[in-house]
C-alpha cells in the first residue's frame, strides 16, 4: 500500500477520512495533556496538603495545651478527658432541668415576661384563660371583649421593632448556653474510660489515652457550640433567668464565669480544631458554630391573643349551650333528640382529635329535621294547609308564595336524610372521606385534602339549615299576618275566618299563636349557631 508523505494515511483513503483522523489524535493529545497536569496539580496540592499537616503537627506540639493529645500516636490524652470532666461536673446536674429547655413555650413565656414592667405585666395577667373565666362571671360579655380587644392591642404596640429583637437576641443567649450545657459530654468521656457510669458525679475515673479516630467527631460537635459562647454576651442575667425559670439554683455564676474563662483560654489557642485537623488529615477544615436565631415574641404575643380568644369563646359557648338548652326546651319539652347516622358529633369528635376540621353543623341539623319530622308535621303544617286550601285571600299571589315555602320545607326530612346517607362509608364521599382521613395521618398534604372535603360537606349542611331557615321565616311571617288580621275588627287579608273557623275542631287564633311561637324559637336555635340566618319573626309582646 502507497502512503501520502505529508498525511501519513494511505493513497485511497478520502478527504474526510483524514480530517477525522487527525480531529481524533488532536483530541487524544489534549485529553492526555489535561489528564497530566490533572496529575500534576493533584501531586501538588498532596504535596501542600502534607505540608499543612506538618505546620499542624508542629502547632498542636507548640501550644500551652499540648498535654491534649499525643501527635505521635494520634491519641487523645489524659488531659484533654479531665477538661471535659470539668466541665461536666458543672454543668451536668443542670443538664436533667434544661434538657428540653429549648422546646418549651414556657420558657420562652419566662424570657418576654422578664423584660416587661409591672404595667404590661398586670395586662398581661388579665388576658389568661383563668382571669377572663373570672371575669365572664360578673362581666357582660360585649363589655368584656371590647376591653380584652383593647388590651391585646396594647400589649402589641408596646413590643416595636426595637423590643422585639433585644428579646429575640436574648433568647438566642439562652439557647446557646442551654446547647452547651446539654451537650452529651458523657459520650466523650466514655471513650477514655468505658466503665464510667452516667450521671454519677461522685465517680473518680480511671482515665486512658483514647485513639484520635473515636473522639474527632465529638470535638467538632463540642466546638459547634462551644465556639458559640461569645465571652462578651450577658451570661450573668443568662443565668439568672434559667435559674428563676426553674425556681432554683441549677447553674452558679461565679463557677460558670470561671469555667467560661477555661473554655476562652482554650478556644483562643485552637488546640480542638488542630487536632480533629490532624486525626482527619483535613488541614483547612473549620467550625461552623451554632448561632440559633428563633424569634419568640411574635409566637408569645400570638399565643396570648389566641388564649384570651379561646377563653372567651369558652364562655360564649357555655352560655349559648344554657341558652340552647332552653330554648330546645320551650321548642320540644323533654323529649330526645335523634341523632344522624353519620354526620353526627362523635364523628366529629374523632376527627378533631386527628386535628381535622370535622363537621361543624351537627347539633342544629339533629334540631331541624325533629322539628320539620315533629312539630311542623303535626302542628304547623296542617293550620297552614288550611289557609292554603280553603282560605280566601284578599291578594292570591300571596298564597302562592306561602304554598312555594311550604313546599320547599316538606321536603327537608328527606334531604337531610339523603345528606347524612351520602356520608356513608358505600357512597363515594364517605368511601373518599375514609380515605383522606387515613392518609392523613400519615401523609400531612392529606391534611389540606381532608379539610376541603369537610369544608363541602359543612357548607352543603348550611345550605340546608340557610334555606329551611328562610323559608320557615317566610311562613312566620304569614302565621303573624294571619293572627293580627284576625284580632281586627275588618279583616284584609283572609276574608272567610268564619268559614275557616267552622272547618277545624281546634281554635285557630290559639293553634296560630302557638306555631308562631315555636317557628321563632326554631329560628333563634339556628341563630346560636350559624350567623348567616337573621330572623325577621319576631314574638308576639
Amino acid at each position: 500500500m502507497n502512503f501520502n508523505l505529508q498525511t501519513g494515511m494511505p493513497l485511497d483513503f478520502s478527504f474526510d477520512e483524514v480530517y477525522y483522523r487527525n480531529m481524533a489524535l488532536f483530541f487524544l493529545e489534549k485529553l492526555q495533556s489535561f489528564f497530566s497536569q490533572l496529575t500534576g496539580r493533584k501531586s501538588k496540592y498532596e504535596a501542600e496538603r502534607k505540608k499543612l499537616l506538618k505546620m499542624t503537627a508542629r502547632d498542636i506540639n507548640q501550644s500551652r495545651y499540648k498535654k491534649f493529645f499525643k501527635v505521635e500516636t494520634e491519641e487523645a490524652e489524659i488531659e484533654m478527658a479531665k477538661f471535659f470532666l470539668d466541665i461536666y461536673k458543672s454543668v451536668g446536674k443542670a443538664q436533667v432541668f434544661l434538657e428540653k429547655a429549648s422546646q418549651a413555650s414556657q420558657l420562652k413565656a419566662h424570657i418576654v415576661e422578664n423584660f416587661m414592667n409591672d404595667k404590661l405585666s398586670g395586662i398581661a395577667e388579665t388576658l389568661t384563660a383563668e382571669a377572663i373565666a373570672e371575669r365572664g362571671k360578673t362581666m357582660r360579655l360585649e363589655t368584656m371583649s371590647a376591653q380584652i380587644k383593647k388590651d391585646i392591642a396594647v400589649l402589641f404596640e408596646s413590643f416595636d421593632p426595637g423590643v422585639t429583637n433585644y428579646i429575640d437576641d436574648f433568647y438566642n443567649v439562652i439557647l446557646r448556653l442551654i446547647n452547651f450545657v446539654t451537650f452529651n459530654y458523657y459520650d466523650l468521656l466514655v471513650k477514655f474510660d468505658s466503665n464510667m457510669p452516667e450521671n454519677n458525679f461522685d465517680y473518680q475515673p480511671e482515665f486512658t489515652r483514647a485513639p484520635g479516630e473515636k473522639i474527632s467527631g465529638c470535638l467538632k460537635d463540642f466546638m459547634e457550640v462551644a465556639y458559640a459562647m461569645d465571652i462578651g454576651l450577658d451570661w450573668k442575667r443568662a443565668i439568672t433567668i434559667i435559674n428563676t425559670y426553674k425556681n432554683m439554683d441549677i447553674l452558679s455564676i461565679e463557677q460558670w464565669s470561671k469555667l467560661l474563662a477555661k473554655l476562652h483560654d482554650v478556644q483562643n489557642s485552637s488546640i480542638f480544631l488542630l487536632i480533629v485537623r490532624f486525626i482527619d488529615k483535613s488541614p483547612a477544615w473549620q467550625v461552623k458554630p451554632i448561632i440559633p436565631k428563633e424569634h419568640i415574641v411574635e409566637e408569645w404575643l400570638e399565643d396570648r391573643r389566641l388564649e384570651a380568644q379561646e377563653a372567651v369563646e369558652k364562655i360564649l359557648t357555655v352560655r349559648r349551650d344554657a341558652m340552647v338548652a332552653t330554648v330546645a326546651r320551650q321548642i320540644f319539652g323533654g323529649a330526645d333528640i335523634a341523632k344522624l347516622v353519620n354526620y353526627t358529633d362523635e364523628a366529629h369528635e374523632s376527627y378533631l382529635a386527628k386535628k381535622l376540621d370535622g363537621y361543624t353543623h351537627t347539633i342544629e341539623i339533629r334540631y331541624l329535621k325533629v322539628f320539620m319530622q315533629t312539630i311542623f308535621k303535626n302542628e304547623v303544617y296542617p293550620i297552614v294547609d288550611l289557609f292554603l286550601v280553603k282560605g280566601q285571600w284578599a291578594n292570591h299571589p300571596l298564597s302562592q308564595q306561602m304554598s312555594e315555602a311550604v313546599h320547599l320545607i316538606s321536603a327537608i326530612p328527606r334531604k337531610i336524610t339523603a345528606f347524612d346517607k351520602s356520608l356513608s362509608s358505600s357512597t363515594e364521599y364517605g368511601d373518599k372521606l375514609r380515605l383522606y382521613v387515613a392518609k392523613s395521618e400519615r401523609e400531612k398534604s392529606y391534611i389540606k385534602y381532608s379539610n376541603n372535603l369537610f369544608r363541602t360537606i359543612n357548607n352543603a349542611a348550611q345550605d340546608i339549615i340557610n334555606s329551611t331557615g328562610q323559608s320557615l321565616i317566610i311562613i312566620g311571617r304569614y302565621i303573624k299576618a294571619f293572627i293580627d288580621d284576625k284580632q281586627q275588627k275588618k279583616h284584609e287579608f283572609i276574608l272567610n275566618w268564619k268559614e275557616l273557623e267552622a272547618s277545624t275542631e281546634v281554635d285557630i287564633l290559639t293553634t296560630l299563636q302557638s306555631c308562631y311561637k315555636k317557628i321563632y324559637d326554631i329560628i333563634r336555635l339556628l341563630q346560636f349557631f350559624s350567623s348567616p340566618l337573621k330572623a325577621d319573626v319576631k314574638s308576639k309582646e
